[in-house]
């Protein structure tokens, strides 16, 4: 006599292995990125580095470098659990797949298709900028208001405008700046 397998746990294995793959981030230690992707392409195994093209200065010519759009990541489209999440963590300077709470986290596919989009232009004008948000502290690093510091925040009309506060007056400055001529004070 054969062992009976409930009916229920059949049908939770079935959904664990028809599960179509979805993208993952996967931790790479620091400059790794081009070596992980290579050991990827012979493995057969669905990944995306988002690159930018870069100009950088040598003592006797310049050169034009292809960096990472996301330092320390690639993205790969594997099943979880399956043999290729096992071929990711042995690629060579993989660290991990991006999990919260132990769960890896699926990058949604959306996500990745406006990545591949915005890198797959000729124009060369895709850079990474750093996050920012209504209520950051910012530095404006371009323009006239070059080196002024303040709030990042919306205005009614939708526009970012930087906000610099004169405190002891109990006053504040608003003036209409791009996001893209800002960046994070940290610290």
């Amino acid at each position: 006599m054969g062992v009976r397998v409930p009916l229920r746990a059949l049908c939770l294995h079935e959904r664990i292995t028809d599960m179509p793959p979805r993208w993952y981030a996967a931790n790479l230690q620091s400059n790794r990125e081009h070596q992980a992707q290579q050991y990827m392409q012979g493995n057969n195994v669905v990944h995306f580095l988002p690159t930018y093209l870069c100009a950088s200065c040598r003592k006797d010519r310049e050169k034009t470098l292809v960096k990472p759009l996301f330092p320390g990541y690639i993205f790969v489209r594997i099943e979880i659990p399956g043999e290729q999440k096992t071929t990711v963590l042995k690629s060579p300077g993989v660290c991990g797949i991006v999990s919260f709470s132990g769960t890896a986290a699926p990058v949604d596919d959306e996500v990745i298709e406006s990545l591949q989009i915005l890198t797959g232009a000729a124009s060369g004008d895709v850079r990474p900028h750093p996050l920012v948000r209504a209520g950051t502290r910012v530095r404006v690093i371009d323009g006239p208001f070059k080196n002024a510091v303040g709030v990042l925040c919306d205005s009614e009309n939708h526009k970012k405008q930087l906000l610099v506060e004169v405190t002891f007056l109990g006053r504040a400055v608003a003036v209409p700046i791009d996001p893209k001529q800002v960046e994070p004070v940290i610290g």
